[in-house]
């Protein structure tokens, strides 16, 4: 069952401003001491209810924007703890962070290739956007990139593809 618009938009207030303050737990609405069955009960639990497909018919271009990338982060949250491995690390960092605000990121250095900094989701989002292009299609291609973002926010390379995808300069 899906949610009614209404419910959608005052979830997209509420997430969007502290998007980039909030754990992957807080993006799956779950406490870090959730079980890998609980983590994937909440992935699908969101699912049911906040897949941009759900919306797609129902909303502007504006707000499926802003869905999809919320929900972007959604299953960025949930790629990274349902793999046990990668949830203890997350565990371990969340632990070894600052109380107050996330820990600043080293900037690159100029030696560094952008495309490999990128954490794996976002590197394959953006691979799945460079398939897109080759096949000459550029809303599949912009969604990816889009996607790529949200799973890592910081990579100035990603959004200057995405200003080029969508004909802007960077």
């Amino acid at each position: 069952m899906s949610w009614s618009l209404t419910e959608l938009e005052q979830w997209l207030q509420t997430v969007e401003p502290s998007a980039e303050q909030r754990t992957l737990f807080d993006w799956l609405e779950i406490p870090p001491t959730a079980s890998a069955t609980a983590i994937q009960d909440a992935y699908h639990r969101i699912a049911r209810t906040r897949h941009p497909d759900l919306f797609r018919q129902r909303v502007s271009a504006e707000v499926l924007d802003r869905l999809v990338r919320m929900y972007a982060r959604v299953t960025a949250a949930y790629a990274e703890l349902r793999v046990p491995e990668r949830c203890a690390g997350y565990l371990r960092e969340l632990r070894g962070r600052p109380a107050a605000g996330p820990t600043a990121a080293a900037a690159p250095s100029a030696d560094v290739d952008p495309v490999r900094a990128m954490n794996p989701r976002a590197l394959q989002l953006y691979r799945r956007a460079e398939g897109a292009l080759r096949i000459g299609d550029r809303t599949a291609a912009t969604l990816h990139v889009k996607m790529a973002i949200a799973a890592d926010p910081n990579s100035s390379f990603l959004r200057a593809a995405l200003a080029e995808l969508m004909g802007k300069k960077a």
